[in-house]
């Protein structure tokens, strides 16, 4: 058994095969910006019900371009808050801009939310998409794909021992020097978000699993064919799906952007087809304003998460 798969969260959330389910975060609710302590509740409710991951954004800037969007609170700072009110729930980004953060900075944070948490961090890691970002940042957009392998590989160097020895055009580490607290594997998963300006072959290589858009179900059966194909053992194809959930549980599919609209028993149906392609997790993103959040995740757990339970069952 590898390192990560002996990691508690992964073990956890990831089985080849079988397919869990988790939760985008912030939870909002028609655009209202609901309090930290109720934000608190839900994951805790969440991890109740089954659900096996929450999962937060990473934007360091907003502009009022973007309109009305969920808030962006620090990954690190805010899943450090959760990880205080639970207990087994995995908790991931999706993901760390990895071009707009230093690698030592992301290492140590990472490496202290794993211990904080117990194991529970899934470190989604991007080379992000919001253009207006890489100035201020004085990112050259140009340098992206050779900047995220640096920083993948600074990290995984820095996990492994107190004093390495990196040279790079990111770090320059040649002195005694290096974190002084290590995560307990020596390792942290980290997923490629889409493909983050690389190859697929570099991504199945490098990375511990994949996290990709919503696709077309074909589109995405050739993707989870094509990926599990390539890696030399386990490695989790990761999927995010919008859901607008019908209060009629009958109601049929029909697709809205990134996801589906759809009644209960056609998200059973689709989650379970979605299974049978060896999608390993999709983070659920309710997106209907007429529904209360609590009520929609009632629902899914209720009906839909006792058929995708989480691997300590």
């Amino acid at each position: 058994m590898s390192d990560i798969a002996e990691h508690e969260g992964f073990n956890r959330t990831f089985h080849n095969h079988k397919l869990t389910l988790g939760l985008s975060i912030p939870f909002d609710q028609q655009h209202e910006d609901l309090s930290f302590d109720t934000q608190a509740r839900l994951a805790q409710h969440a991890e109740s019900l089954g659900f096996a991951s929450l999962f937060v954004r990473d934007n360091p800037l907003y502009s009022p371009h973007l309109g009305n969007i969920t808030p962006n609170y620090d990954p690190f700072v805010f899943l450090s808050y959760l990880s205080a009110f639970t207990n087994n729930i995995a908790l991931g980004t999706a993901s760390i801009v990895a071009t707009l953060r230093h690698p030592i900075h992301v290492a140590k944070a990472a490496a202290s939310l794993d211990l904080i948490s117990h194991e529970r961090l899934l470190l989604g890691m991007a080379t992000g998409d919001r253009s207006f970002e890489f100035p201020a940042f004085n990112i050259d957009d140009k340098q992206l794909t050779t900047h995220y392998q640096t920083a993948i590989a600074s990290m995984r160097a820095l996990w492994q021992e107190h004093s390495p020895h990196i040279s790079n055009s990111l770090v320059e580490l040649t002195e005694d020097a290096g974190l002084q607290v290590l995560p307990k594997h020596h390792n942290i998963p980290m997923f490629a978000t889409g493909y983050s300006r690389q190859d697929m072959s570099w991504i199945q290589q490098h990375m511990d699993g994949w996290l990709f858009y919503a696709q077309h179900f074909q589109d995405q059966k050739k993707l989870a064919t094509e990926w599990h194909s390539g890696t030399e053992h386990f490695k989790p194809f990761i999927n995010v799906l919008a859901i607008d959930l019908s209060t009629d549980p009958n109601e049929r599919i029909k697709p809205i952007p990134n996801g589906y609209r759809l009644g209960r028993h056609a998200l059973l149906q689709t989650l379970k087809a979605y299974e049978s392609i060896n999608t390993n997790h999709i983070i659920l993103r309710f997106v209907n304003n007429n529904r209360t959040l609590e009520d929609m995740m009632d629902e899914v757990g209720t009906y839909i998460v006792p058929h995708f339970q989480t691997h300590d069952h």
